[in-house]
């Protein structure tokens, strides 16, 4: 089957506008009510539907392999002339029963057959044999007995039947392959819209990111010269863990300096970043937070969203160690599962409700214009734009006290 969208194919397949459940449904209704055999068959003769009021002797006859591959002849010559001319064909089988075709056409082209007969009339008027007759099954007493219990209808009736349900069917078929197309236009349609408003959120996203970045960039080697020079103050002084500190956050400033205008960093700068900004918070929570980083250097190469794991770091201390007398952990993990690289940055604080990591996700407190629900939104966004939806931003939380809140950035390894 193709990919593209009905209207732009080529080639169509009756599977792809007909629902075969729904036919059978209504093969089954008109062979009740016509008290005519019944099937029907793609493009290439193979029937798609199970045989409905097929009589007993065309039955046995099929029974017979040499029969069978007549009767499959004529089913097959059947659908071909009926696609030829375009319309309802009606003819003499090999048997001497009378059978008709009707070709199942979407956009002028010939997607399948209704195959439909098996009766006999007492007036052929001018119909055609589409195969020479057979002979040999006359001299079988079952299949004669059998045959003369074939239903006895005049031509004018099974030629009136078969043009109705050619017109009445095509009809439908049209009607219904016009439904799918506008379906799949209004899905088009809902698509731009949602690719439209992913847009703007992002770009609103990016504007209130530069302009935080903006604040950073005022006169930004007189920052680093008095963060050097407090460094080198500490450093006489013997002020060890100052001298970290300005250290720490000269690195981290630069980093933001250097990459805030472009939308990837590296998995190892993230990292550095990271441990930097735990080293500070570390000197000022002091025993209260504790931080292990569990990865592997092998993935320091990989892409993910500028400052991503260390707004989510960030978040966690904030909603689970400061607000915390003692005990807040934070980890920063990073395992592979196929051809995706997976980041976990985990707390033991009392997790999120459900119905809240929904709405964080959803972005409902960020279009609420809430003092930081940026962040989280943001980073669940830039992932999308970038990766697609599969890489989605994942929050799982048992909402217990200490049981904590797991939240994961997942990449595919291979995204430069």
């Amino acid at each position: 089957m193709e990919d593209r969208s009905l209207a732009d194919r080529n080639n169509i397949y009756i599977e792809d506008v007909i629902d075969v459940k729904e036919l059978q449904n209504l093969q089954d209704n008109w062979a009740k009510a016509t008290n005519l055999a019944f099937v029907s068959v793609d493009c290439n003769g193979t029937p798609i539907t199970e045989y409905s009021n097929f009589t007993p002797f065309c039955e046995k006859l099929r029974e017979i392999d040499e029969f069978r591959e007549r009767c499959h002849y004529c089913d097959a010559c059947g659908g071909r002339k009926a696609k030829r001319i375009g319309k309802a064909y009606a003819y003499i089988c090999h048997a001497g029963l009378i059978d008709f075709a009707i070709p199942i056409m979407i956009k002028g082209q010939y997607v399948g057959a209704i195959l439909a007969g098996q009766v006999t009339s007492t007036d052929f008027q001018d119909l055609k044999p589409i195969t020479p007759a057979s002979k040999g099954w006359q001299e079988n007493e079952e299949l004669m007995k059998l045959y003369k219990q074939v239903a006895v209808m005049p031509t004018e009736k099974i030629l009136a039947v078969a043009q109705i349900l050619c017109d009445s069917y095509n009809y439908s078929v049209e009607k219904q392959y016009a439904n799918k197309v506008d379906a799949e236009l209004r899905e088009k349609d809902l698509k731009l819209i949602k690719e439209e408003k992913l847009r703007i959120e992002m770009e609103k996203a990016l504007r209130e990111i530069e302009l935080k970045a903006l604040h950073y960039q005022i006169n930004p080697h007189f920052l680093f010269n008095v963060l050097n020079t407090i460094g080198r103050l500490a450093f006489f002084e013997n002020a060890k863990m100052t001298e970290d500190v300005v250290y720490a956050f000269s690195d981290m400033m630069r980093y933001i300096l250097r990459k805030s205008s472009q939308p990837l960093s590296s998995l190892g700068d993230e990292i550095g970043y990271v441990v930097n900004y735990l080293k500070i918070q570390k000197i000022r929570l002091g025993s209260r937070m504790q931080y292990s980083i569990d990865v592997p250097e092998e993935y320091y190469t990989v892409k993910l969203p500028f400052l991503s794991v260390t707004t989510i770091v960030e978040n966690s201390i904030k909603h689970a160690v400061e607000n915390r007398a003692s005990g807040g952990m934070i980890q920063v993990k990073a395992h592979r599962e196929d051809k995706d690289l997976y980041v976990d940055i985990i707390d033991d604080g009392d997790g999120i409700a459900p119905e809240k990591i929904t709405s964080i996700l959803r972005g409902d407190a960020y279009k609420n214009e809430k003092e930081g629900a940026v962040g989280i939104y943001n980073i669940n966004s830039r992932l999308i734009n970038h990766f697609g939806h599969e890489y989605a931003l994942m929050i799982e939380s048992e909402n217990k006290p200490s049981m904590g809140t797991k939240v994961t950035i997942k990449v595919p390894l291979k995204n430069q």
